[in-house]
């Protein structure tokens, strides 16, 4: 969807199907056969919504660029020092955003691997063979070295 179409849609229209938001697998074997909604598979479903709304309302481009806009005409008859000095200001600003947008990133990837590390902990694995036992004690250490770095 192109920033004019969401800015005529409107927040509310929008929805946060916009966001770039996926579910992942837990194991590569998908060992456990049941298809049900489960009460931690609702709450990433919850999470994701959240976030992809945060991104929706916080690093909005739209807003951006009214407020580029906005300041262009407040800026309008400023001398070139003046225009330098509010130049620079944003600059340093977006880049602060930037790294704000990549921190909030990382740490919502940390969390994430977190809890499909706790799922994976948590899963029934009293029907497994012996090559699905390994298989799963292999994806246990790979996700604890990931997420622990041990």
């Amino acid at each position: 969807m192109s920033q004019n179409q969401e800015a005529a849609s409107g927040p509310a229209e929008s929805g946060v199907t916009s966001a770039s938001v996926q579910p992942s697998s837990l194991s590569p074997s998908s060992a456990s056969s049941s298809t049900s909604t489960t009460p931690s598979s609702n709450s990433d479903s919850f999470e994701d919504a959240f976030e992809a709304m945060v991104d929706e309302v916080f690093f909005d481009p739209v807003e951006d660029e009214i407020e580029a806009r906005i300041v262009a005409q407040l800026f309008r008859g400023a001398s070139p020092e003046v225009r330098r000095q509010v130049a620079a200001q944003q600059e340093a600003l977006r880049a602060q955003k930037e790294a704000l947008r990549r921190q909030v990133a990382e740490s919502r990837a940390q969390a994430r691997r977190a809890r499909e590390y706790t799922r994976l902990l948590r899963a029934d694995v009293s029907g497994y063979t012996d090559a699905q036992m390994e298989r799963y004690q292999r994806e246990l250490r790979r996700r604890s070295k990931e997420l622990f770095g041990k």
